[in-house]
Parts: C-alpha cells; structure tokens; sequence
C-alpha cells in the first residue's frame, strides 16, 4: 500500500508545454486547440488535462500532457507499479485480476507491454559509482525459444552494476571495457568459464577464479583423459587434486614441472599447462585479502528467477529475460 500511495506525488494533473519541437527543434509556444480531460489509470487521479502547441516555424502541432503521463493512458507510476506485481509473482493475468478487485481495469495484454518497455529501461542503465572489486556471474534463461546466458555485475556491497543477455559471438571483451572505465574496477571475481579469461586480461582487469568450482574444475579434465592415465597417473592426479585444494604458496611448480616433463602423456602435460596457466588467478586472493575467494554471494541475485520464469512457462523476448534477472 505505500507504493500506492507514493504514486500520488508522482502525477501532475496539469500538461507542461513542450521546450521543443520533434521535427525542426524550433520553438512550441503557440497554443492550439482545446484544453481537454483525458481519463487516466492510476491509483488516485482519475483524469488528467491535455492541450496541444503548434510550431511557429514548421507548423507541427505536439500533444502536451502532464508529467509522469504517457500516450498509453496509464501513469508511469502505475506501470512502474505493474512491474513490482510482476516481481512478487503474479502472472500477467493475475494482476490483471488483483488490479480488478482494488477497481482498476488493466488487460494482461497492455500489462506485457508495460513489462517490455521496463526491460528496455533496464538494459540501457549505465553503471552508478565506484566499485574497484566486481564479481560477474550468469544464470542461463530460455529466452525466446533457445537458452541464453543473462550475465550480471555485481559489486562488493550488492549494488547491481550491469546486466545483458549474451549468447554466441557476443563481444565480452567490449562488454568488459564498458564496465571498467566508468567504474574504476580492477578485479572481477569470476566462475572457471572459459569466456571470460582473454576478455578479461584484454580490457586490463586482474581476474580472481572462484573457488568453490576448483575441484569440479580437475574432475572435468579427469573424465577426458583415458582410463591408462588414470590408473597408470593416479597419484600424481592426486597430488594434483591436494594442491588445488590447499592452494600453498609455490604450488604452482609443480604444474610447471609436470607441463615440460616429456615422460609424460601429452594429455596429462595440457592438463598441467591449464591449472600452471590459471594458478595466479586463484590465489589472487591470499595477497590481497580485500578480494573475495567466491563469487556464490552472486546466486542470491538470481534467486527468483527461475519461480517466476515457470511461472511464465518460459521467457517470449529479450527485454523479457533480462528484466526477469535483473529484479531483486
């Protein structure tokens, strides 16, 4: 009920006379026409007054309307209001019905349009203060008919700093640039995904691997050694897995040793190579301890999605999708 009484202070019921006019940027001050009371669906004004200005110098006339009013009839605090339903878990028809019973009439079909122009709203807003530790995790969304990867940026106190819908041939390392420059960040706290390594090191940010991941991440490379390695490697495999686990400072020698040891099957020696490779982005942390070591503080971001996206069988549109990860 506070939202709803708060919407009140947003609505003028009288219009503002444009500043400009759309088509030759000249001057609007001529009135013309009638002054006119249009209906209007919000939670207190019931109607609104609308005139029209013509252009002194093309002769375009522009409607005036009243700010916090759009062409749709409908207040922005009251679409605003459409997409917080929407955030608790209501389905485009049920708000429909819940609006019916407070006496406002809204079709789910304008009520699906209000939730696409938020999506548009939110995909354009940029980066606000500073954050110099970011942490950068995705959830994956079926959105519109084939899933996609929905990346966020978080920073260290929860504020949400970027959101975008990525998928195949999706340019992360501009995406990556875009974010550091305005927000002075230098370490992002990431995943193990593959996508993010050259990206990241080319857009200048130092990169810290979660750790919770890191025993998965030897499982992996497990599997696609053959059986003779396995068995014949086993203890070295082991070892392997020990200091991953541990991660003791020098541990990376070892990878080193192992990655030039030409006794060794090739396949061992690229396993070797890859954690030798990585191992700086996953002790980041123990020299800096204002790093994180995890980027799980990220999961409760994501942590109504996948209720409202069965509640919605599945996502039609990008907007859709991203608007969908990107309410808290």
């Amino acid at each position: 009920m506070l939202i709803l009484d708060r919407s009140r202070r947003r609505v003028q019921t009288q219009p503002r006379p444009p500043q400009r006019c759309p088509r030759c940027q000249g001057q609007t001050g001529q009135k013309w026409g009638r002054v006119q009371e249009r209906p209007l669906t919000d939670v207190r004004i019931k109607s609104v007054t609308t005139r029209r200005y013509r252009c002194s110098q093309c002769g375009k006339t522009v409607p005036a309307r009243p700010p916090g009013v759009g062409r749709t009839g409908r207040s922005r605090p009251f679409t605003a209001l459409l997409g917080v339903l929407y955030a608790l878990g209501l389905s485009h028809r049920k708000r429909e019905t819940a609006l019916a019973l407070l006496g406002y009439s809204v079709d789910h079909v304008p009520s699906w349009r209000a939730w696409q122009r938020l999506g548009r709203l939110v995909r354009r807003r940029q980066p606000a203060g500073h954050a110099r530790i970011v942490g950068v995790d995705e959830t994956w969304l079926k959105a519109p008919g084939q899933a996609r990867p929905v990346e966020m940026v978080v920073a260290r106190d929860g504020r949400r700093l970027g959101l975008e819908l990525t998928g195949p041939g999706f340019d992360y390392r501009r995406w990556f640039q875009e974010r550091a420059d305005p927000l002075g960040a230098e370490v992002v706290v990431t995943d193990d995904s593959s996508d993010y390594a050259g990206p990241i090191e080319d857009a200048g940010l130092r990169r810290q691997q979660c750790m919770a991941p890191r025993k998965r991440a030897l499982g992996r490379w497990k599997k696609r050694l053959s059986p003779d390695c396995r068995e014949n490697y086993a203890d070295l495999l082991d070892r392997a897995r020990q200091l991953l686990h541990d991660l003791p400072e020098g541990g990376s020698a070892p990878f080193h040793q192992w990655a030039r040891d030409p006794a060794l099957p090739r396949e061992l020696r690229r396993l070797a190579a890859h954690f030798q490779e990585r191992w700086r982005q996953r002790t980041r942390h123990q020299k800096e301890p204002e790093i994180p070591d995890s980027a799980n503080g990220l999961e409760g971001k994501f942590g109504r999605i996948k209720p409202r996206y069965r509640l919605t069988r599945g996502l039609k549109s990008d907007a859709g999708a991203v608007l969908s990860a990107g309410l808290k």
